[in-house]
């Protein structure tokens, strides 16, 4: 069974520099694993800046350690990948009460990452790493109803980062 791990820029928000604890601790669970986490084009745009004050971008380490990688374009044109997106920006906006093009189009881009692969055969399990409940509720709701459901899961990043440092503690 291959698996896919994505991840959203909360997650790699929430683990800090690669010398906080927290980093060092999922990358240890990367490695372990034999994990590489994937982050979506939008994602990584979202985690890096054109800062020449910032010299080391913890996900660019990540990238250069070989524990994380930034996926290839989504394909718009295949229709489960554009429901995928449009599904769970509705979901968000519902769940926050707002308008959805106001949503985060990173946020949707996990699930249609997840729907690519999934509906190509590249992966048989999916599970997406995120920070906000409503995204990674969101892409397990709207992979299921295309049939998905059993394949998905939902880690919430901060719970997945606390219980990493709390084992190796």
């Amino acid at each position: 069974m291959s698996r896919l791990h994505i991840a959203d820029t909360g997650l790699f928000v929430a683990m800090g520099q690669p010398s906080n604890s927290r980093y060092q601790a999922v990358r240890r669970f990367a490695r372990r694993n034999d994990v590489t986490f994937v982050l979506p084009e939008r994602v990584y745009e979202e985690l890096t800046v054109d800062d020449p004050d910032i010299e080391d971008v913890p996900v660019d380490a990540a990238i250069d350690e070989g524990w994380a990688t930034v996926a290839a374009p989504l394909e718009f044109s295949e229709p489960i990948v554009s429901r995928a997106m449009d599904g769970v920006q509705r979901y968000i906006a519902n769940a926050d009460d707002r308008p959805a093009d106001e949503i985060e189009r990173a946020d949707a881009a996990l699930a249609a990452l997840a729907a690519q692969h999934l509906s190509t055969g590249t992966a048989s399990a999916v599970y997406i790493y995120t920070t906000d409940i409503a995204a990674g509720e969101g892409a397990e709701t709207v992979l299921a109803s295309e049939g998905y459901g059993d394949s998905v899961t939902f880690v919430n990043g901060f719970r997945f980062i606390e219980d990493l440092v709390a084992g190796d503690g």
